[in-house]
């Protein structure tokens, strides 16, 4: 039972949470398949990676790798490689529902011991990470560097089943260069650069029911110094395909709690609000006078009626609050809208 449990969080509850666009809803229980090269897909790829990176650190046959293993980690789309405590997942090409993977991911743990010990470090390299969609032959290709430190506590997920009352926290830091073929040509590459911090905590009160995740933005960017405003819990900022900065700020982490009668679940997201700020000044939509865009996504609100869908915060919310707006100069909105989006 705890070890199916145990499987769910990681392929599932766990998935690293990305910012979206206007018209992108966040989907923190899965990761819908898109079939184009934008910013959207992009987060959606990078989290279903980071699930296979976290399935290969928290499997068994992982944490005995003081001995040398070849393979033992099965994944859908990818294969494994182990040599004690580091290991590569290599993509050759391999069909994985909509879409062809290639490319390979290495991961080193740079610190002695192992993963669950306190303030151990994994760091994650993307090699020509590719992913190529059937439908238009668009393409994201992934490179750069990731980081994620054990807390202060160590442990492993497994813990949370096994300890009384048990604390996980994995920050994650990431430098990532993504090229984005958006023609389906081939040879019609942007090249943008993103950056990465979250910190991800898993916790349990000894209880059935008392597991929870919440991720939040982990770093300060002071006022100003990238695009106009201060955010002090920015989990992603970076350039648009579309070439425009970008910040996106989690104001409030995203907590997911276990609604159910036993480690079964289900486990429903309460609370969490993202904002994506994105600098207008240098697009073309700055000739009609708007400078800045703004999308919140707001969780935890329950849908009663058409225009009434309260806050709720319980196990019984079952959406987002949706604001959108476009700003001037002036800070003073051009355009507003908001609406209700179910998880």
């Amino acid at each position: 039972m705890k070890k199916f449990i145990y499987t769910i969080l990681i392929g599932t509850a766990i998935s690293v949470f990305g910012c979206k666009k206007p018209d992108e809803v966040p989907a923190p229980a899965s990761h819908t398949d898109r079939a184009e090269a934008d910013d959207a897909s992009a987060r959606n790829e990078l989290d279903k990676v980071y699930d296979d990176i976290e399935k290969v650190y928290n499997s068994p046959e992982y944490r005995d790798g003081s001995t040398l293993r070849t393979t033992g980690v099965v994944l859908p789309c990818g294969s494994v490689s182990l040599n004690a405590k580091n290991f590569t997942i290599q993509y050759n090409g391999v069909n994985c529902g909509s879409r062809t993977l290639s490319g390979s991911i290495a991961v080193t743990l740079l610190t002695s011991g192992v993963f669950s010990d306190p303030n151990a470090k994994l760091k994650i390299v993307y090699n020509n990470y590719k992913v190529l969609y059937y439908t238009n032959n668009q393409s994201i290709t992934y490179n750069g560097t990731m980081y994620v430190t054990n807390g202060p506590n160590g442990g492993t997920l497994l813990s949370l089943f096994t300890t009384t009352p048990a604390t996980v926290v994995h920050e994650v830091r990431g430098q990532l260069s993504l090229t984005f073929d958006s023609t389906g040509t081939g040879n019609h590459n942007v090249i943008r650069e993103w950056n990465v911090f979250r910190e991800k905590t898993y916790t349990s009160n000894g209880t059935k029911t008392g597991i929870t995740y919440s991720v939040k933005g982990d770093t300060s960017i002071l006022a100003d110094t990238y695009i106009p405003g201060t955010y002090s819990m920015a989990s992603e900022y970076g350039i648009s395909r579309d070439g425009d900065k970008f910040v996106c700020n989690l104001s409030t982490p995203f907590t997911w709690s276990n609604c159910g009668s036993d480690y079964l679940g289900p486990y429903n997201l309460k609370q969490g609000k993202v904002e994506y700020t994105v600098d207008l000044s240098t697009n073309q939509i700055a000739l009609f006078g708007v400078t800045k865009g703004t999308w919140s996504a707001t969780a935890g609100y329950r849908y009663d009626s058409p225009n009434n869908y309260p806050f709720d915060g319980s196990c019984t919310s079952n959406g987002y609050k949706l604001d959108f707006a476009l700003k001037n100069s002036s800070g003073a909105n051009v355009f507003t809208s908001s609406s209700f989006q179910a998880y």
